[in-house]
């Protein structure tokens, strides 16, 4: 993998990522909702439950504790971030791009739900050695320039025995195929540019980015999404969750220090 080396790659991304908001994918069907009320907010959750089906086994391998401290890298409008929250995680945010921030902030607000949320870069996170319990970043370092340093950044902020999981993009899957045969973008598949940087992995990749770790188990999630309209919703969901674990195109990485 090519290292993105491009001046002023980061104010790129996070330009991107600013008019091109995570999951309002789920609000293709919604045009008149209102970002950042309630409504919008119950959409996306409820979809990010419905799609994103194997995260209850996220929780469990990263609830050590009653209240572990639990950074999120990349927490985009704060979805996920919520849900560790209302478990008991103490949970911080970081997220490049403020527009997200903002977001999280009031997404947080209308749930009554406590959380603190940071502008920050993954590459270079401004916490001290051994500070969190946990981390979790989803959909995310596939989307920085050296998603190798990123993961070491989340090791060392790790304390020791501390666990994280980590979601890439996984190169040998059926919807890397398909965009590649279809030669569209993957956060901006039909109108406008794509993100600046999207990398795909093989799990030989992973695993060597994440040696520093004493312990990475590898699984293979979800064949497609919301993306694939009334595919997904014909396709008879035994057959799905196989060929997800054959074609998937998330690398869900648990990580142990």
């Amino acid at each position: 993998m090519d290292k993105d080396l491009r001046p002023n790659i980061f104010q790129d991304i996070a330009e991107f990522w600013t008019f091109q908001l995570n999951n309002e994918i789920y609000l293709r069907n919604y045009p008149h909702v209102i970002r950042g009320s309630r409504e919008y907010f119950d959409i996306i959750l409820e979809a990010r439950r419905k799609f994103i089906y194997y995260f209850p086994a996220i929780m469990k391998y990263l609830k050590t504790g009653l209240s572990p401290n639990l950074l999120e890298v990349g927490c985009g409008m704060g979805t996920d971030a919520l849900m560790f929250a209302k478990e008991g995680f103490k949970v911080t945010g970081l997220d490049i791009t403020p527009a997200h921030l903002v977001l999280a902030e009031k997404l947080f607000s209308l749930y009554n739900a406590r959380g603190t949320f940071i502008e920050g870069n993954a590459e270079n996170l401004s916490f001290p050695d051994n500070t969190f319990d946990c981390v979790y970043s989803f959909g995310v370092l596939h989307h920085t320039p050296d998603t190798g340093k990123a993961i070491n950044e989340i090791h060392r902020v790790l304390i020791p025995k501390g666990r994280a999981v980590i979601m890439l993009y996984h190169k040998w899957s059926l919807n890397n195929f398909v965009h590649w045969i279809l030669q569209r973008g993957f956060e901006n598949a039909r109108e406008g540019p794509d993100s600046p940087v999207t990398y795909r992995f093989s799990r030989q990749e992973v695993r060597k980015m994440c040696a520093a770790f004493t312990s990475c188990r590898i699984g293979i999630e979800y064949l497609f999404g919301a993306g694939w309209g009334k595919v997904y919703e014909l396709i008879p969901k035994a057959i799905y969750f196989f060929l997800s674990k054959k074609m998937g195109w998330h690398l869900v990485l648990y990580l142990e220090k």
